[in-house]
């Protein structure tokens, strides 16, 4: 009976394949929708977060304009590279749309730590345990989620948002509000 050898080369480029399906897989079912972010009548979650500055909110807390929610998270390096884009789309579109930061399985003091390096001054929040993030059935870091001025969930989008990207969203955001 012969044996299969694999050589390292082999093995290297079968790991990098299986990885490389894994996040396209990730990707695909995120940008297909595979988030749950209404109950059977619609309405948006009414689960609370604690914000930052001290108290505790809902999605509902920030009716009457469009809302864009960010998931995000210290250790995750595209969260990271994102959040100045994060700053400057809240910076040019403060008075239209409302910013929420959710730190999602993130150390409070880490995710704080962060927010003051990078300058935010959008509304920051705590998902401590990713309760609400698994809730919305959310699977990419970092998650955007854009909610219209009634509501309703326009666009889910997992993965890195581009200063253009996040901008033509926004935009259409506010369009449709």
């Amino acid at each position: 009976m012969s044996r299969l050898v694999i050589t390292r080369k082999q093995r290297y480029r079968i790991v990098g394949a299986s990885l490389g399906l894994l996040i396209a897989a990730v990707v695909a079912v995120s940008a297909l929708g595979g988030a749950r972010l209404t109950d059977e009548d619609g309405d948006l979650p009414t689960a609370s977060f604690a914000l930052f500055d001290g108290g505790d909110a809902t999605f509902g807390d920030f009716g009457g304009k469009p809302l864009v929610v960010n998931f995000w998270a210290s250790w995750c390096p595209a969260c990271v590279a994102e959040l100045p884009e994060i700053q400057d789309a809240h910076e040019l579109y403060g008075d239209e749309v409302t910013i929420v930061g959710l730190a999602n399985t993130d150390d409070r003091g880490a995710a704080t730590e962060l927010a003051g390096d990078v300058g935010l001054t959008y509304t920051l929040a705590d998902d401590p345990t990713g309760d609400l993030f698994r809730s919305l059935d959310l699977l990419a870091m970092p998650s955007t989620v854009f909610i219209t001025a009634d509501g309703e969930i326009q666009e889910v989008f997992g993965g890195l948002l581009t200063e253009s990207a996040l901008a033509e969203r926004i935009d259409d955001l506010i369009e449709a509000s």
